[in-house]
């Protein structure tokens, strides 16, 4: 009868330890995942100010950019490159055909954009015409390659 007393009370000891153990590491868990959570929310917010900051950038920076003579000269596109800048437009001078890209802190030029900035450097630009006839639905494509 004590042998039976003193292996219950081991169990009990063994058992209590062992749940111990466990709400320990529960508690962890939970601290842990409220830690990333937070963590999340504060990477999520920086990205959002990022973004806010690039669209604001993008909203101010023809009135700044100096490869244009004037705000007048620039064709907003926003994808996949921001504006197309025609310098000499509102002049009688000869026209230089700018694409340009506005970024801001550390982000950096898509594969996209990437692969027109190196067409324009390799001269892969070409000028094409499309006429629509007046009678018929028909489409001419004149391209002028330089």
């Amino acid at each position: 009868m004590v042998e039976l007393e003193l292996e219950t009370i081991v169990v009990i000891i063994i058992s209590t330890i062992i749940i111990l153990y466990l709400l320990w590491n529960i508690i962890k868990m939970k601290l842990t995942q409220k830690a990333a959570i937070k963590d999340a929310r504060k990477d999520t917010a920086a990205r959002q100010r990022s973004i806010i900051k690039g669209d604001i950038s993008e909203i101010i920076a023809p009135w700044s950019i100096k490869s244009v003579n004037s705000v007048k000269e620039l064709n907003f596109m926003g994808s996949p490159i921001d504006f197309v800048g025609f310098k000499g437009l509102d002049g009688d001078d000869e026209i230089e055909i700018k694409f340009i890209e506005v970024k801001s802190g550390k982000s950096r030029l898509n594969k996209n954009q990437r692969r027109i900035r190196d067409a324009v450097a390799a001269k892969r630009i070409e000028w094409v015409e499309v006429r629509v006839k007046d009678t018929e639905i028909e489409i001419e494509e004149k391209t002028i390659n330089p």
